[in-house]
């Protein structure tokens, strides 16, 4: 099948990008950008900007080193070399951990805030529930939709927030003031949280695994993959922006900062206090289906690892990799039942210290090893060299492994110090 040639033709087949965009912009995204605009106002912008060109880059790369193969981004990755899968499978199967409960509970925090007859933990596990069934029952062409829905949905939702926070401003010239670029001293984590922040790590890496349910498997759907994905990380962009400006607003220069998960849902007191009871509900009804996407499209990313980084550590060749690996494949479910129970156990015992610890570490390493595995991948001479690597991406992507490392770096530091 090949791809269309007109503009409309083009943007009407996009897809996966909005599903990317819809699992990466999660709780993480809120947290880190209205911290940041908490602290500078708009001035950390900049850092939000490169963490999206960068998040771009590795995800062109993961599409365009599908198309260029024909290999699923496991497969790919063993050829770089042969631990890579065996690694990836224990970094996702401990992600998937606690992934569920994590995610459900933030987005149970957010009904309960807004309904506090509401009970927290049965919620969260119902949640959750129901997220896995999504994912196990649905075929990918509704899948798509219902993410794309949740992207509209929480865009308006962020935007509408924006804007009655610009209209309602007392001193709209603070803020104008604050977007002037600036790197705080002694303030470096911040800047890299920021950067490193925006989108998600197991969205990126499954990234291709939609490409594949869409058929975009041939050269004329390379522009198509560079215009979804950069369709992706433009409305994350301006998502996050939205999320700066209203943690502009409400909480610089004011002294009122927030920590974590919590401090979302507790930021809605204020929030209606100066916006009004609208924009209360208006907040967390987004800040809802913030979580609610990222945890279903997570599990869907999330199994799409796992089931692939087995077939490939089993041998099964790509051309039984649908029976092995596709949506409706055992293996596939049976990682949907995976996270769903871990979700409801790991929800019920508490989450314990030791278990976040060891999954926010073992997530960090994710990324690096992606953007190292895609810098060997796609400078190899017997790839054809529209799909090889030329300056600006191997320059992208190297900053990537560098920033990743690093971050990844502070991350166990961090681990290893809560222990």
């Amino acid at each position: 099948m090949l791809a269309p040639v007109s503009r409309r033709g083009r943007l009407a087949v996009l897809g996966p990008g909005l599903v990317l965009a819809a699992t990466s912009v999660g709780a993480g995204d809120m947290v880190t950008s209205l911290a940041g605009a908490a602290g500078y106002g708009m001035a950390l912008l900049w850092a939000i900007l490169v963490g999206v060109v960068l998040k771009y880059a590795l995800t062109e790369a993961v599409g365009r080193l599908y198309l260029g193969s024909g290999l699923t981004v496991i497969a790919s990755l063993r050829a770089a070399a042969r631990w890579l899968p065996s690694a990836f499978f224990a970094f996702v199967l401990v992600i998937g951990l606690l992934y569920g409960a994590a995610l459900s509970s933030v987005a149970s925090l957010a009904l309960t805030t807004l309904f506090p007859a509401l009970p927290l933990r049965p919620l969260a596990v119902v949640i959750a529930l129901a997220s896995a069934g999504l994912v196990y029952v649905g075929r990918y062409a509704l899948f798509e939709r219902v993410m794309s829905g949740f992207m509209l949905a929480k865009f308006v939702g962020m935007v509408v927030l924006a804007v009655v926070t610009l209209v309602t401003l007392d001193d709209p010239s603070a803020l104008v003031s604050s977007l002037r670029p600036r790197l705080p001293e002694g303030d470096v984590v911040t800047v890299l949280a920021l950067v490193g922040g925006v989108g998600g790590t197991a969205g990126v890496a499954s990234y291709s695994y939609w490409l594949r349910e869409k058929g975009w498997q041939h050269r004329s759907w390379l522009p198509v993959m560079r215009a979804d994905s950069a369709v992706s990380y433009g409305v994350t962009f301006l998502f996050v922006v939205c999320t700066s400006i209203v943690g502009t607003g409400l909480l610089y220069g004011s002294g009122r900062t927030i920590t974590g998960n919590d401090g979302l849902a507790a930021l809605a007191e204020p929030l209606g206090a100066d916006l009004g009871s609208v924009a209360r509900v208006l907040f967390l009804g987004t800040f809802f289906l913030v979580t609610l996407s990222a945890l279903v499209g997570g599990f869907n990313a999330l199994c799409y690892l796992l089931a692939d980084s087995l077939r490939t550590l089993r041998g099964v060749p790509d051309t039984e990799a649908e029976r092995h690996m596709g949506q409706r494949s055992r293996p596939f479910r049976l990682f949907v039942l995976y996270c769903a129970v871990t979700s409801v156990a790991v929800t019920f015992v508490g989450r314990p210290v030791p278990l976040v610890l060891a999954y926010a570490a073992v997530g960090s390493l994710v990324l690096p090893l992606l953007s190292g595995a895609l810098l060997v991948l796609l400078n190899r001479r017997d790839l054809v060299p529209p799909y090889r690597n030329k300056t600006v991406s191997n320059v992208l992507l190297s900053s990537s492994f560098v920033l990743f490392g690093v971050l990844a770096a502070v991350q166990i530091k961090e681990t290893l110090g809560g222990l």
